[in-house]
C-alpha cells in the first residue's frame, strides 16, 4: 500500500484501530491521546506496511526546513510512538527499526472493507433537553423527551442516519463545551440541541439543528403545545430534521403517532427516566410509572416494553425470580407487538425473554435481528445481541455487534464493559484484564467491572487478585449476592472454610425465600470445591427454575473442568444446545477472536 491515494478510512492491527479521517487511536476501542506528529509517522508506517519508509521520507514529510535536530527529533518521536503502542526497538511487534534506513511497519494491518452499494452513512447526537421551567422535578419531563426524540429519529432513515444513544449524549448535560468538542468526542455529523419550558398543561420546546463541520444552524423552531401533544411534536421534529439533512425523501405518508392522554404520557416519561437509571430502585419505580401510564392509557405500546426489560433486568439483580421475571416480560413485550409491532424496542424486548428465559435461540436470533433493522441507532439491541452471539461461540460476529454498540453509545461504561466479553469467551485473558483496567479508570466504583475482572483473574489462576476485586465489587455493590463469585474464588485458592461460610449463607437465604440466588451460581461454588456430584444437583435446580445463568453453559471458561462429564452434555442438551464434541476430547480451546472460526450449533 503505496501513497495517500485511495487512502482508507480505518485500518486494524493488533488491539488498536486507527481513524485516519478523524486522526484517532484507539486500544480496545478506548481513545489514546496522540500527537499530530507521531499521528503522522504512524498513518505513513501503515500506509506503506511491510515495506521501508526512510528517514528522508519522514524528513520530507515531517520536518520540510533545515531542521539541525532532525535525527534527535525523529528518535524522540519513533520512542513515544512506541511506548504508547507497548512495542520496543528490541523485539518489536509493530515498529521495527532498519538501521541507517528508516522503519518498517511489520505487524499484519486489517482494513474493513465497507459495502460499496452503501451510502455513507451520517451520524448525530441528541443533547439532552434543558429544563427550563425552573423547577427540578420537571427534569425527568426534559430527559424522557431526550429520550423518545433519539428513539424516532433512530427510525426515521436506518439506512441513512445514526443516532447516538441517550447514555452517551447525557454525559453533555449542563456541559460548557462546545458544539465542535462535543461532536468530535462523538463522531457525529449532526448535533441537536433543545429546551422544554413547561407551565401546567402548556409547554414550550425549542430544538435547533446543527451542522458540526462548520457549526452551520441548519433548522430551528420552537413549540407551544398542550402536553397531550408532545407526541406530535417529537413526529413534526423528526419529520424536520430528515428534511434538512435531505437524506432521501421521506415516505409520503409519516406515521402519523396516537394522541395518548397528557397524564400518561407523563407517567411513561417518568418511567423512561427511572429505567435509564438502571438500578434496582430505579427499575421497581420504572415498572410502577409505565403501570400507571397503562392504567390510563392501555395501547401504550412503549410503556409495555418498559415493563418487560425492567421485569429481565430485575432477574440479574436478584429481585424477582425467572419464574415470576419471564412470564410477566414476555407477556409485555407480546402485548406490545400486538399494538405496535413497527417498533423496534418490543421486539428487543421480547428477543430477551426468548434468549435468557425460553432458551428458544432460533426465536431470539429473529427478534434481535428485527429491532435493530427497524432502528439500527438502538445501542441496547445491538448490545443484547452481541452478549446472545458470544454464548453462541460466533465470537467475530459478537465483536462487530460490540463495535456498533460502543459506536453509539461510546461514553457508556455497560458498553465498554460488555467489549470484552468476546475476549473472555474467546479464553484471551490478558486482553480481558488490560481492557477493564481501561474501563475502570473511567470509573473506579463500576463494580460490573470488577466483576468481570475478578472472573478473568481466576480463569489465570491469579486467585488473590480476584478475591481482592469480588470483595471491591461486593463492598461498592451492596448487594451480596455477588457473594457467590468470592466464594468460587475462596474455593480454588484453598481457603475452603470462607467458601463454604458463604455457601451456608446463600443455601439460607435460598431455602428462606429471601433474594433470588440463581442455582447454577451455587453450582459453581461446589465445582472449585471439587464435590461435583453436589454441583450437578444444583445444576439440576437451575433448569428447573430457569435460571438465566444458563444460557452461558456451552461458553462460559467456568465450566471447562466439567466439560467432559456425560452429565454436563445433559445439561446442555437440557437448555437447548446440540454440543459439537464427544466427553474426553480437551476443553474449548482459546480462540482468537480476530481470526477464530470456533462455532458451538444450538437447537431450540
Amino acid at each position: 500500500m503505496n501513497g495517500t491515494e485511495n487512502c482508507p478510512r480505518l485500518m486494524r492491527f493488533g488491539m488498536f484501530e486507527i481513524d485516519l479521517q478523524r486522526h484517532e487511536l484507539r486500544k480496545y476501542g478506548m481513545r489514546l491521546r496522540l500527537e499530530e506528529q507521531l499521528f503522522q509517522i504512524l498513518e505513513m508506517l501503515l500506509l506503506n506496511a511491510g515495506q521501508i519508509v526512510t528517514r528522508r521520507r519522514l524528513q520530507e514529510k515531517l520536518w520540510p526546513a533545515t531542521h539541525v535536530r532532525f535525527d534527535h527529533s525523529l528518535n524522540t518521536a519513533i520512542n513515544k510512538l512506541r511506548d504508547l503502542l507497548g512495542d520496543s526497538a528490541q523485539s518489536p511487534r509493530f515498529v521495527e527499526t532498519v538501521p541507517k534506513t528508516g522503519y518498517r511497519f511489520i505487524a499484519p494491518v486489517q482494513i474493513p472493507q465497507a459495502a460499496a452499494s452503501e451510502p455513507e452513512k451520517k451520524m448525530m447526537a441528541v443533547l439532552p433537553f434543558e429544563n427550563l421551567s425552573g423547577n427540578a422535578e420537571h427534569d425527568y419531563f426534559a430527559d424522557g423527551l431526550t429520550e423518545e426524540m433519539i428513539a424516532h429519529l433512530g427510525q426515521l432513515q436506518p439506512k441513512r442516519l445514526g443516532v447516538i444513544a441517550r447514555t452517551s449524549a447525557n454525559q453533555y448535560k449542563a456541559t460548557q463545551k462546545s458544539i465542535r468538542e462535543i461532536a468530535a468526542e462523538l463522531k457525529v455529523d449532526f448535533v441537536m440541541e433543545g429546551s422544554v419550558r413547561r407551565a401546567g398543561r402548556q409547554v414550550r420546546i425549542t430544538a435547533q439543528l446543527i451542522d458540526a463541520r462548520d457549526q452551520a444552524h441548519l433548522w430551528a423552531a420552537s413549540y407551544d403545545r398542550d402536553v397531550r401533544d408532545v407526541l406530535g411534536v417529537q413526529a413534526d421534529v423528526a419529520r424536520q430534521i430528515g428534511t434538512a439533512l435531505a437524506i432521501e425523501l421521506l415516505p409520503n405518508k409519516f406515521a402519523k403517532e396516537p394522541v395518548f392522554d397528557p397524564d400518561a404520557h407523563e407517567s411513561y416519561l417518568r418511567g423512561r427516566f427511572y429505567f435509564g437509571q438502571r438500578s434496582e430502585d430505579g427499575l421497581q419505580k420504572a415498572i410502577a410509572s409505565f403501570e400507571a401510564a397503562l392504567s390510563i392509557e392501555p395501547r401504550c405500546a412503549r410503556s409495555l416494553s418498559g415493563i418487560a426489560d425492567s421485569c429481565s433486568l430485575l432477574c440479574w439483580f436478584g429481585a424477582m425470580a425467572p419464574s415470576e421475571a419471564g412470564p410477566r416480560a414476555a407477556k409485555a413485550a407480546e402485548q406490545a407487538l400486538e399494538i405496535d409491532s413497527s417498533l423496534s424496542e418490543p421486539h428487543a424486548s421480547l428477543a430477551l425473554v426468548k434468549f435468557w428465559y425460553e432458551w428458544d435461540w432460533q426465536a431470539a436470533e429473529r427478534e434481535f435481528k428485527r429491532a435493530i433493522e427497524l432502528n439500527p441507532s438502538y445501542a441496547s439491541a445491538h448490545q443484547w445481541f452481541a452478549s446472545f452471539l458470544n454464548v453462541m461461540g460466533r465470537i467475530e460476529e459478537a465483536q462487530a455487534e460490540h463495535r456498533r454498540a460502543r459506536e453509539l453509545d461510546p461514553h457508556s461504561l455497560m458498553m465498554s464493559l460488555g467489549a470484552a466479553d468476546p475476549y473472555f469467551y474467546g479464553r484471551q485473558y490478558d486482553r480481558v484484564i488490560d481492557h477493564l483496567k481501561a474501563t475502570l479508570e473511567q470509573e473506579p466504583r463500576f463494580f460490573p467491572a470488577l466483576f468481570n475482572l475478578g472472573r478473568a483473574y481466576v480463569q489465570k489462576g491469579m486467585h488473590d487478585e480476584a478475591i481482592s476485586a469480588f470483595e471491591k465489587a461486593v463492598k461498592i455493590s451492596g448487594n451480596r449476592s455477588g457473594n457467590t463469585a468470592l466464594a468460587h474464588a475462596y474455593a480454588l485458592a484453598g481457603r475452603k472454610e470462607e467458601a463454604r461460610s458463604i455457601l451456608k449463607e446463600l443455601q439460607a437465604n435460598k431455602n428462606g425465600r429471601g433474594r433470588y440466588i440463581a442455582s447454577p451460581m451455587i453450582a459453581r461454588i461446589y465445582v472449585a470445591l471439587g464435590e461435583i456430584d453436589e454441583a450437578f444437583e444444583w445444576f439440576k435446580k437451575g433448569v428447573e427454575e430457569r435460571s438465566y445463568w444458563n444460557v452461558f453453559l456451552k461458553m462460559d471458561p467456568v465450566y471447562d473442568p466439567i466439560r467432559d462429564d456425560p452429565r454436563f452434555h445433559e445439561l446442555l442438551e437440557d437448555v437447548g444446545f446440540r454440543a459439537t464434541r464427544k466427553p474426553g476430547r480437551n476443553p474449548v480451546p482459546p480462540v482468537n477472536p480476530t481470526t477464530s472460526s470456533l462455532r458451538f450449533a444450538a437447537t431450540s
